[in-house]
């Protein structure tokens, strides 16, 4: 499996593709990092559907791949599908560290190496933490809407947020065949 070792501050963290045997470490960071930055977004009845048990039935659906971050532990994930960035996580231990950055430009790396010209990633509206964030990282608020939250199958009512859509072009190796995220279609949860 490839990886990237990379110095970000004072760590030195490893970049490969997801495991089996990183799943439960990825869903409890992943749990625990929703909360922090979502729980207080969002109506009260979703977090219902906000557990852990939750968490592994949205990691069993996601059609996205994904990089989690190391040294002797978990220190963040991030994902993509497409030319989407679709979930970004980093422990509160290695905030500040450059490990966000670090998972930003490899996810940004692999859409770009997929053809994609343009990323695009979703985020809750007042999740000013990750806000600022992109920001920083020359990512630009295109636009915000009303979004529907993940429900699992069979869950009754919708729960629409204002949700802000960022994109950022990427440097692509080929011009030829680089892919246009309009032309992708497809779908986001958040």
């Amino acid at each position: 499996m490839p990886t990237d070792k990379e110095y970000t501050g004072a760590l030195m963290v490893e970049i490969r593709p997801m495991a089996y045997e990183d799943y439960s470490s990825v869903v409890n960071l992943w749990h625990e990092g929703w909360h922090h930055a979502h729980a207080h977004l969002v109506p009260k009845e979703v977090l219902t559907f906000r557990t852990k048990k939750y968490f592994w039935r949205w990691l069993d659906q996601s059609k996205g791949t994904f990089w989690i971050a190391a040294d002797n532990d978990l220190l963040g994930f991030v994902s993509t599908n497409g030319s989407e960035l679709v979930k970004l996580y980093v422990s509160a231990e290695a905030r500040g560290k450059g490990v966000a950055a670090a998972l930003l430009t490899h996810g940004e790396q692999e859409i770009s190496a997929n053809g994609f010209i343009q990323a695009v990633l979703f985020c809750t509206a007042g999740n000013s933490r990750a806000e600022r964030f992109y920001k920083r990282q020359k990512w630009v608020l295109d636009h915000t809407f009303l979004d529907k939250l993940w429900l699992p199958k069979r869950a009754i009512g919708q729960f629409p947020v204002d949700t802000h859509c960022y994109k950022k072009a990427l440097v692509s190796s080929d011009v030829s065949t680089s892919k246009n995220p309009i032309e992708q279609g497809g779908t986001h949860v958040i």
